[in-house]
């Protein structure tokens, strides 16, 4: 069984780096006022104050309570979370890949470690292995081949749509792992919807024949709204992906406020940070695929 994950906001920020202390949330608050025995009164004016070197440590420990809480959640060890860093002048090429093994789980015990490639692979012989990505309004495209067991997935911005890389992640699994298209299922996470607007031409979208349909200026409100969807859902279409083997969250994360968003981090600095989303293999072996979302499992905070 194939568990796939969204952890929404309701755990805090799921990487270190986005963790400001604008999207602090209570429990985050409350653990650094314990640490130092400090009043919430005074809190904000202690934290501000302190030295960038602790707050810095702080930070990973922070981050680390948020993954212990979204793993005790989703049934999940939270060590065993991995994603991929898509440093294209490390890996030397887009649309790597890099499988996940049980060596390389016991090589890197405590999960997220330093991957070049762009895209994660795993089977199900490392059940309960986490692969996938903190995001803020970009997609994470999940592919699975339910024959035999394979699951890959990409952040897929739109600088990474601009450059194929949704196209790139079915042909790995097909050049890679002989994968039939008939067999793969594809979801797509959580994104900015059609809400999405820049004040002027994005300068990652290059492909101008590409975005002409998905990138319009509206004389209106002269600004250029983007429909990231329709672009990633048209170059799954040519990777030769059956559309009734898909599965688009339709959430907006710019309006939607169970989200963390980039484009909302300029109105209200607390929507600023990055939730997490990605897959993992189940003990049980069936071909079933699960979504677990903290609106459906644990209280919103």
């Amino acid at each position: 069984m194939i568990k796939i994950l969204e952890s929404q906001n309701a755990f805090g920020v799921m990487n270190t780096g986005s963790i400001t202390f604008d999207n602090l949330t209570y429990e985050d608050k409350k653990f650094l006022c314990e640490k130092y025995h400090i009043d919430i009164s005074g809190f904000q004016e202690y934290i501000k104050n302190m030295p960038s070197d602790i707050w810095k440590a702080n930070k990973k420990e922070i981050f680390k309570t948020h993954r212990i809480k979204f793993g005790e959640t989703m049934g999940i060890n939270w060590k065993h979370m991995f994603m991929a860093d898509q440093d294209v002048k490390k890996s030397g090429s887009r649309g790597s890949s890099f499988e996940i093994t049980k060596d390389y789980v016991e090589a890197n015990p405590n999960g997220w470690s330093n991957i070049a490639e762009d895209l994660l692979v795993i089977k199900n012989d490392v059940p309960g292995v986490v692969i996938g990505h903190p995001v803020a309004d970009c997609p994470v495209v999940m592919m699975v081949d339910q024959k035999q067991k394979i699951a890959i997935i990409g952040h897929c911005g739109g600088p990474l749509i601009d450059e194929k890389l949704p196209m790139m992640i079915s042909e790995a699994l097909r050049s890679k792992y002989d994968s039939r298209l008939d067999d793969i299922f594809t979801y797509v996470s959580a994104c900015a919807g059609d809400t999405w607007t820049y004040d002027s031409k994005p300068d990652w979208a290059n492909d101008n024949d590409f975005w002409r349909n998905y990138i319009i200026y509206n004389t209106e409100d002269k600004l250029f709204h983007i429909n990231l969807r329709a672009a990633l859902l048209e170059q799954l279409i040519k990777s030769g992906l059956d559309t009734d083997k898909m599965k688009f969250n339709l959430d907006d994360t710019i309006t939607d406020t169970r989200y963390y968003s980039n484009a909302m981090q300029r109105i209200n600095p607390s929507r600023g940070g990055r939730h997490f989303a990605g897959l993992c293999f189940d003990n049980n072996n069936d071909d079933n695929i699960i979504l677990l979302k903290p609106d459906v499992l644990v209280k919103k905070r």
